[in-house]
């Protein structure tokens, strides 16, 4: 499958559902976002409302697995995210995550209003007009929390992961750390291990800094080294250094590296 070979730049997330900050393009104004690279997107997530230690993605939602999100039963217009605008900014960032460029989902609000999304990074295309399986919602899980920027800073990113087809760039050296998880089951399960160089080349927000509000915890640090290499299964040879296939009992990885 096509290797995500672009640069993806992501502003993310505050993990608090009341973070509010700037929206993408296409989640306010009803509009698709203009054509771009497979992985490139030059807007990130500002919250992913709705999600607590308590509620995951699918209980309260208006979201369901269950059906595909251009369904009726599949997205509620009435309840749940797309009544708020940061509710719809989540909605972008989980279309933007599952669907592959080319492809997009018309939602309205409680009021009637429509808004598209766009699709980028094609981690789980079966969602659109079917059923998120499990491994839809790790890959988008994963896809998710890679965006999370407590500090709310624009960084460049690159992500690797079996789903889209390993490849690594010289212009990002290092593994910052590699996300997965289920964030919609509840309790939900948001996770991350470090990456070999996750403090070197430091930012403000990502893996390495003084991250406050984090949505996902390392679960590896309590009986490890926390490294995604002392526990994780690497990708198959000639891919090893480029990301892991297995971690913590979950299957559906994306590793993450910055310049």
């Amino acid at each position: 499958m096509k290797s995500l070979r672009n640069t993806l730049w992501v502003l993310s997330a505050a993990a608090s559902i009341a973070a509010t900050g700037c929206a993408p393009p296409d989640a306010e104004s009803g509009l698709q976002e203009s054509e771009a690279p497979a992985a490139s997107s030059e807007n990130g997530l500002t919250s992913v409302n709705g999600l607590t230690s308590v509620n995951g993605l699918t209980s309260v939602n208006g979201l369901t697995s269950v059906n595909g999100l251009t369904s009726v039963n599949g997205l509620s217009s009435n309840v749940g995210l797309m009544t708020s605008a940061a509710g719809r900014t989540t909605v972008a960032y989980l279309v933007r995550c599952a669907l592959p460029a080319g492809r997009s989902i018309t939602k309205k609000d409680q009021y009637g209003v429509s808004y598209t999304y766009a699709g980028q990074m094609g981690f789980a295309p079966e969602w659109e007009y079917g059923a998120c399986s499990l491994n839809c919602q790790e890959y988008v899980t994963a896809c998710m929390m890679a965006h999370v920027n407590t500090a709310g800073v624009h960084i460049p990113l690159w992500l690797d992961a079996q789903k889209v087809g390993w490849g690594r760039s010289s212009s990002y050296p290092n593994q910052e750390g590699s996300f997965f998880g289920n964030i919609f089951v509840s309790p939900p399960k948001a996770y991350y291990c470090n990456g070999a160089n996750f403090d070197k080349g430091v930012v403000p927000g990502r893996l390495g800094a003084s991250q406050n509000g984090a949505p996902y915890v390392n679960p590896l640090a309590g009986w490890s080294s926390g490294f995604c290499r002392d526990t994780c299964t690497p990708a198959d040879i000639p891919y090893q250094n480029d990301g892991y296939k297995a971690c913590y009992g979950f299957n559906n990885i994306v590793t993450v590296f910055r310049q």
